[in-house]
């Protein structure tokens, strides 16, 4: 084709029309974008504060490893066993990685030894609690009602392990 026909196909209303378009389609795929990695930052976090809880868990209920809980009064209670040392102790090393100490918004461990004596078996409850590392969110400006959460919280429950098994 000649260059004089090219200039005839190109109509005055209809130049830049492919810079918009692609302005437009730009700007809403960045903000989808965006929204998966924030909406996943959030989710990872979920996830990360819940496998730190269950580490903790799996360390309290192990039986014959402890014979007091917080410095129960107990015979040769040390800092070596004691449940609440050792079960606070790994969800902090867990913990760690990602986050730092003041990030730690709570840490509550509960277990037979606190609560009622009526029941004969009490679960170890674990509850890990963390700031949000996400101080500003991109679609919470944009999605009216939207907003992320401050702190992340995940409570692990488990009974303990029967000492009479091998």
């Amino acid at each position: 084709m000649r260059p004089e026909n090219l200039r005839k196909l190109n109509r005055k209303g209809e130049r830049g029309a492919a810079t918009v378009e692609f302005a437009v389609i730009a700007t809403l795929l960045l903000l989808l974008i965006f929204g998966i990695l924030e909406i996943g930052f959030v989710f990872w976090q979920s996830h990360y504060v819940s496998n730190a809880a269950r580490e903790g868990l799996r360390v309290g209920v192990i039986a014959n490893n402890y014979n007091c809980f917080d410095g129960a009064p107990s015979d040769g209670c040390t800092e070596a066993t004691d449940r609440y040392v050792a079960v606070d102790t790994a969800v902090r090393d867990y913990l760690d990685t990602l986050y730092g100490p003041e990030d730690i918004a709570s840490l509550e461990i509960l277990s037979p030894e606190s609560g009622n004596d009526e029941a004969e078996t009490k679960p170890l409850i674990v509850t890990v609690t963390v700031n949000n590392f996400l101080d500003t969110s991109l679609i919470a400006a944009l999605v009216p009602g939207y907003s992320n959460p401050d702190t992340i919280t995940f409570t692990a429950t488990g009974d303990y392990e029967d000492p009479q098994e091998p």
